[in-house]
């Protein structure tokens, strides 16, 4: 097991389906999106007082294999980056209480110390230098497609979307077009960022030499090419980590989650599994909406986004589930703007109350947060919740209110994505 901020961090990931999906795709770790978060095993090592204790065999494993302590207060203060234009190793300290400009500081800025480069090293030319980087491994023999377009509009691995004569895969072919213009764009080398390649990118889009070139069988771009190129771009926006998304903004979002439910203090509700059945019921439909409005965001409420989170922490459940009730691999978008999810959560208001004769936003669980301080229940309801998903709607109707949560064992991760074989990605990296 990993360390406290670790397994954090791997929640936050996994709480984004898709891009989780896609990373493990890409690396080769499909083994390791099947296991899931071991809820048992974390909440083993959980105390009464909620502190986290690693045994020491875990300590050591993660030590040796990553040279890294467990306590972030052992860590390094400094780390070191590739610079984006000479590619110089630079040891950039993690903060800078001076004028803010450490890697983790939010005006990060350092300049290349190598005398004949000078570049700025900051967010935007480290993004540039990753997508660089992707389209290397594009243009190389391997031919490994880029980030975001690697699952199909419906986020599934899907062999037939891979066509060079389908629109999904414009953004490799058109990258692999214009890749000389796209490695010099910017004004100036030292300072050139993703912001240069995107305007590159739309002036060659407003040329269309490309689509006249005769390369691709289509002349015009239909809504899944559009949706392939914003999706690939969006994987290197403020974003130079390897992975397909920032994992920062990431955490820092599913806090605010984590801090809501706190406040609630739903763990210590009396009424707890009647709590859970009404959400995994809300759940459903939740998911049943989702399917019957393609066009429309669904938002869900704080219980049902509890079991949402809660079957995402197994991949290949959720995926089967997903992929089962819709048809696709849904995905969990919590970077929403405020007024557009306003709007949206309006909209699945009314909707809800019409197709249910019920008030969406009354919420069970928050009716039933009652304080009980009491040690007597185990940890992981996520399991719970988990086994009263899979269960028929009879079953769940007939569970007597005094049943007792009980920790149950790691869930039995299903096979991964039917044709998710490593042969459907050519040159994946690994």
């Amino acid at each position: 097991m990993p360390p406290l901020d670790v397994l954090m961090v791997w929640h936050a990931f996994i709480l984004n389906p898709r891009c989780f999906l896609e990373d493990c795709y890409r690396a080769g770790k499909i083994d390791f999106w099947r296991t899931g978060l071991p809820w048992s095993v974390i909440d083993s090592l959980i105390s009464e007082g909620f502190d986290y204790n690693l045994p020491i065999i875990a300590i050591n494993n993660f030590q040796a294999n990553t040279s890294l302590s467990v306590e972030n207060l052992d860590c390094p203060d400094s780390i070191t980056v590739n610079c984006p234009v000479c590619s110089n190793l630079i040891r950039i300290p993690m903060t800078n209480s001076r004028d803010s400009t450490g890697y983790a500081d939010s005006k990060f800025s350092q300049i290349c110390p190598n005398s004949a480069c000078q570049a700025v090293v900051n967010i935007d030319t480290l993004s540039r230098a990753k997508f660089l980087q992707a389209l290397n491994r594009l243009t190389s023999p391997a031919g490994t497609p880029l980030p975001g377009t690697v699952l199909d509009i419906d986020g599934k691995p899907n062999a037939e979307v891979m066509l060079p004569s389908k629109t999904w895969m414009f953004p490799n072919q058109f990258c692999i077009y214009i890749q000389n213009s796209l490695r010099t764009c910017g004004p100036n080398f030292r300072t050139a960022d993703l912001n240069d390649i995107k305007v590159e990118m739309d002036r060659s889009l407003k040329n269309r030499k490309f689509l006249k070139s005769g390369i691709v069988p289509y002349r015009h771009l239909d809504r899944e090419g559009k949706v392939s190129f914003r999706r690939m771009m969006s994987r290197f926006w403020s974003n130079p980590s390897p992975f397909s998304i920032h994992l920062v903004g990431a955490v820092v979002r599913q806090g605010t989650f984590v801090e809501k439910m706190a406040e609630i203090d739903w763990l210590h509700s009396p009424a707890i599994v009647d709590t859970i059945e009404a959400a995994v019921g809300k759940f459903e439909r939740f998911m049943d909406m989702i399917k019957s409005h393609p066009g429309r965001c669904v938002v869900p409420t704080l219980n049902v986004d509890l079991v949402w989170h809660t079957l995402m922490g197994n991949p290949s459940s959720y995926w089967k589930y997903s992929i089962g009730v819709t048809g696709k691999f849904i995905g969990h978008d919590d970077k929403i703007e405020e007024a557009m999810l306003g709007e949206a959560f309006a909209w699945t208001c009314q909707k809800y109350q019409k197709l249910y004769n019920e008030p969406y936003s009354e919420s069970k669980m928050t009716r039933h947060m009652l304080v009980l301080r009491s040690n007597t229940l185990s940890l992981p309801i996520h399991d719970e919740a988990l086994l009263l998903l899979k269960a028929s709607p009879n079953a769940r109707r007939s569970r007597p209110k005094s049943a007792h949560i009980r920790p149950l064992g790691c869930p039995n991760p299903g096979q991964g994505p039917e044709g998710a074989a490593e042969s459907l990605l050519p040159g994946a990296d690994r």
